[in-house]
């Protein structure tokens, strides 16, 4: 029973852990798509675009910085994908009909990736 109790404690203790790191890199918001209301626009858009293309909200940390990238259409030729950061400032993009890459080392660069929308 000892052991048990123990490691529960160990359990809680390193899920609180983890929970505060989340919440430090999410822009200090526990819920993004919903706090920042940039970010819940943009969602809101897709979910009311009649567009029948995917689209996807993905959360990263690129040089220990929160960002969102932002793709209004997922696997479409020509598609302008965007980064951005927690104040809704735009980073770098990717894609288009002119080829942009603007984060040359955005693959290299950019890690916890979590996959906050898609239709």
């Amino acid at each position: 029973m000892k052991t048990i109790i123990i490691f529960l404690s160990i359990v809680f203790l390193i899920s609180c852990s983890n929970t505060k790191e989340m919440y430090a890199t999410s822009c200090e918001v526990n819920a993004p798509l919903e706090n920042l209301p940039w970010l819940k626009e943009i969602k809101i858009n897709f979910e009311i675009s009649a567009s029948a293309s995917k689209t996807q909200i993905i959360q990263f940390t690129y040089h220990n910085e929160t960002v969102f990238l932002i793709d209004p259409c997922m696997d479409c030729a020509d598609n302008l994908t965007t980064v951005y950061n927690c104040e809704g400032d735009k980073i770098c993009e990717f894609g288009g009909i002119a080829g942009l890459n603007t984060c040359l080392d955005f693959d290299e660069n950019s890690t916890n990736k979590i996959v906050l929308w898609e239709n």
